[in-house]
């Protein structure tokens, strides 16, 4: 059993206080990632724009012009309502 301080996540994740884009064909979402791991991110975005079970294309830019945006398939598996902005956790799929 692992001690109560440690992450017991299969997967650490990274803090970031970065600009991300959730895309459909008919619908633009941007929001901001509040962290990141290898399988999924935590995000915030206007409240309302994102329902269980949504599945977007995901862009999220690099700061740096000379790397490529990481880009995936994600799918909303939670949103914590809030008042103005909403929490959001997708998993990530076809991660480029």
């Amino acid at each position: 059993m692992l001690p109560a301080h440690e992450e017991q996540r299969l997967y650490s994740r990274m803090q970031l206080d970065a600009r991300v884009i959730l895309a459909t064909t008919q619908v633009r979402v941007e929001g901001i990632c509040r962290n990141l791991s290898a399988e999924g991110l935590l995000m915030e975005v206007a409240a309302g724009k994102c329902q269980v079970g949504q599945e977007w294309r995901l862009v999220l830019p690099s700061p740096d012009a000379g790397v490529a945006p990481l880009t995936a398939t994600a799918r909303v598996i939670r949103v914590d309502v809030g008042e103005q902005t909403d929490q959001v956790a997708l998993v990530l799929s076809e991660v480029h």
